[in-house]
């Protein structure tokens, strides 16, 4: 990963510890959505309102505006509003979006991508020239309105193994002047690296189409055409290429 990025402060970063113990306490949360996108080069956007941000702690409160549109902390003007991150293993970040509402000439609203390890510790921030990865600015005073960041520069690839992802949001006024609204985060799929050995005996490692075969059989779409054996120069039926899309896309109907 490229820098910037800065280090979760002392008390985002000592919630962040106990996040584990956290998550599992806290009130249910609003499922975040996700847009049905597929293509390694089309741009897909995943969404988290305001309502899936609960404080890190019991002691930290919140209000709304718009039936709850917007979500402000109202007793302390921190960066402890919390959500969890859900993408796909291998996604690349390109884009985040704060939509907020800021009426105030001196207070800003802020929210933070945060990277954690597989325990949901040892946590930082990709930091931009605002200080956090998105804010509204200072000063704003206009209303609703959205900013947004190209995060293509931090070279983030998504490893649900050995990472957990989350977005850190906070107000630095108490009164409704500032909130956040949701925030939208963009990513392209990619195919996943070829392996080091070959799965099938006539696609080795020198064909052009290693990688994708070897996807398409890691994934379940294929397990070749018998005898150790993918058959790539052969023709595909209509047939087979309703169950290589079928599985590809996970259709399905009510």
């Amino acid at each position: 990963m490229k820098s910037p990025r800065r280090t979760v402060g002392a008390v985002g970063l000592a919630l962040l510890l106990g996040a584990p113990a956290f998550l599992a306490a806290s009130e249910p949360r609003a499922q975040p959505r996700r847009a049905e996108t597929y293509g390694t080069s089309a741009t897909s956007y995943y969404t988290v309102d305001s309502t899936a941000f609960t404080p890190t702690s019991s002691g930290f409160l919140y209000s709304c505006l718009d039936i709850c549109q917007f979500r402000y902390l109202n007793n302390t003007a921190s960066e402890s509003l919390l959500a969890p991150v859900h993408l796909p293993a291998g996604a690349i970040l390109t884009y985040m979006e704060l939509d907020y509402y800021d009426a105030s000439p001196t207070g800003e609203e802020h929210v933070g991508f945060v990277i954690c390890d597989s325990q949901g510790q040892n946590c930082a921030i990709l930091q931009t020239a605002c200080l956090d990865t998105v804010c509204s600015g200072i000063p704003e005073a206009g209303g609703a309105a959205q900013a947004n960041v190209d995060l293509t520069p931090f070279a983030v690839q998504i490893d649900n193994d050995q990472h957990r992802y989350f977005l850190l949001a906070g107000n630095t006024t108490v009164d409704g002047t500032t909130a956040m609204g949701q925030v939208i985060i963009g990513y392209v799929l990619q195919v996943s690296p070829a392996p080091g050995n070959a799965t099938f005996a006539d696609v080795p490692k020198s064909h052009p189409f290693f990688q994708y075969i070897e996807a398409l059989a890691a994934s379940g779409i294929t397990a070749g055409c018998g005898g150790g054996k993918f058959c790539p120069d052969k023709p595909l039926t209509r047939g087979q290429m309703a169950v290589f899309l079928s599985k590809a896309l996970g259709l399905q109907w009510p």
